[in-house]
């Protein structure tokens, strides 16, 4: 049952990812025009996209972070700030990931860990809110799944990961949330109402914690947002209809307070149907690659990896070559 949910959840993030990344920026009206309807499968990106040049089935940033975090992790048999460094650090080294993909609040970090000058001549303001972007929620899925399905321990683990680059309280109240709710996604009977419960504690905790050891940034509350998108999924006549309000209210965007409320709404909205999930950030538009890996990533641990068609395993494997079956197994000895 733990393999099959690990999988899942890589099986998830990794679909997602790949999905999202030949629709993102992007309106949900632009991709119907774009791809004459509603994406619900692989397509190769289009040239004005992000991910241009990447064949179907191809990552992103998205889940390729956690990937090499999760190799490096499972290699060295622990999590702590110096394995999620490395992991970070080996991801930077490959051009085709960070050239092409990395963030702006990604880059920076690792260009100054790196220690390349990066400030000279630059105004810094008293807050750099937008820090508060999505790049540590979008790899926490992934990172979650080393939990077992302890919820603490999966807001420790994303913390870990996340502080690296975005050290704030917005950034790591929104990674808290989404390893939140993957860790209770994998506990053996959980429902889709663990789910939102753990992602409200752990949006709380993480905006906490973030307090405490990084910088307080100003913005909305990410746990306040999340209750506002799972209302708005709750009332919506159907999916469809859920899309569009939590495209038009919550946002899909880069900034952690629009993605995660999103997240966790669509999941609502698919009323936890894996495919139907990412599909539904697949086509909300805006930042749709990191939207879809972080509901592929909950709702595959909910389910588990059968909650998927086989072709996406295949997909994901001919495209990127990750052996997620066998991280799987080493991520189940790690817990064990």
């Amino acid at each position: 049952m733990m393999y099959q949910k690990i999988l899942g959840g890589l099986i998830g993030a990794a679909a997602g990812d790949a999905m999202g990344a030949a629709t993102e920026t992007r309106t949900r009206k632009q991709i119907e025009e774009k791809f004459g309807g509603y994406v619900t499968d692989f397509l190769a990106p289009p040239d004005d996209t992000f991910a241009r040049g990447s064949k179907a089935g191809q990552v992103t940033d998205d889940f390729s972070v956690a990937y090499m975090t999760l190799k490096e992790v499972v290699a060295q048999g622990k999590l702590d700030d110096q394995t999620a460094l490395a992991g970070l650090l080996k991801w930077a080294d490959i051009p085709a990931y960070f050239d092409h993909f990395a963030g702006p609040t990604t880059k920076a970090s690792v260009r100054a860990l790196k220690g390349e000058d990066i400030q000279s001549d630059v105004f810094v303001p008293c807050n750099e809110n937008r820090r508060a972007s999505n790049g540590a929620a979008m790899k926490s899925a992934p990172i979650a799944l080393l939990s077992g399905g302890d919820i603490d321990k999966a807001i420790d683990y994303a913390i870990t990961v996340g502080r690296i680059t975005h050290n704030n309280n917005i950034a790591l109240s929104g990674a808290a949330a989404i390893a939140a709710a993957t860790a209770a996604a994998m506990k053996d009977g959980a429902d889709l109402f663990d789910v939102v419960q753990a992602s409200i504690y752990g949006a709380a905790k993480g905006d906490q914690i973030g307090r405490e050891i990084g910088q307080t940034l100003a913005g909305a509350s990410v746990e306040t947002r999340i209750r506002w998108a799972v209302n708005i999924a709750m009332n919506a006549k159907n999916l469809d209809e859920a899309i569009n309000e939590i495209e038009d209210y919550i946002g899909s965007g880069l900034m952690t307070v629009e993605a995660v409320p999103a997240v966790i709404g669509l999941c609502v909205a698919a009323k936890g149907n894996a495919v139907d999930g990412i599909c539904a950030a697949v086509n909300i538009g805006d930042d749709t690659d990191t939207v879809a890996t972080m509901v592929g990533g909950i709702l595959g641990a909910l389910h588990g990896a059968d909650a998927f068609p086989e072709h996406y395993f295949k997909v994901i494997e001919e495209a990127n070559g990750f052996g997620l079956d066998a991280l799987a197994e080493k991520m189940v000895r790690f817990i064990g």
